[in-house]
Parts: structure tokens; sequence; C-alpha cells
């Protein structure tokens, strides 16, 4: 995060469904993240708890 690269998380919502982010312009705001989505082309709120994992994009 503090390089200010963009990441890539494996990402499980309310309803289940799982789906792969990428993600710039990260804020870490417990017990969120927010972030750019590039899926949704959008700002986003990320709950901590369901992202289930991190890569270096």
């Amino acid at each position: 995060m503090d390089a200010g690269q963009a990441i890539t998380v494996e990402y499980v919502a309310t309803s289940g469904n799982r789906t792969m982010r990428t993600l710039s312009h990260l804020m870490l705001d417990p017990p969120y993240l927010e972030a750019w989505c590039h899926l949704r082309d959008a700002e986003r709120a990320f709950t901590l708890s369901c992202i289930h994992s991190v890569m270096p994009e």
C-alpha cells in the first residue's frame, strides 16, 4: 500500500459471490479498505474480513 501500486484481491461479497478486483488509490480505514475499483470503474469500500487474498498487480 505504501508504494502506491495497484493490488488484486479476491473478494467475497455478502451474497457469496467471489470476484477478483484490481484496486488502486488505497486508503485503509478499518474495518474497510477504500479504493478505486477497476472492475466497476468507481471508488468502493471493501470490508477487510471479506478480502480472502491479496496479490501485487
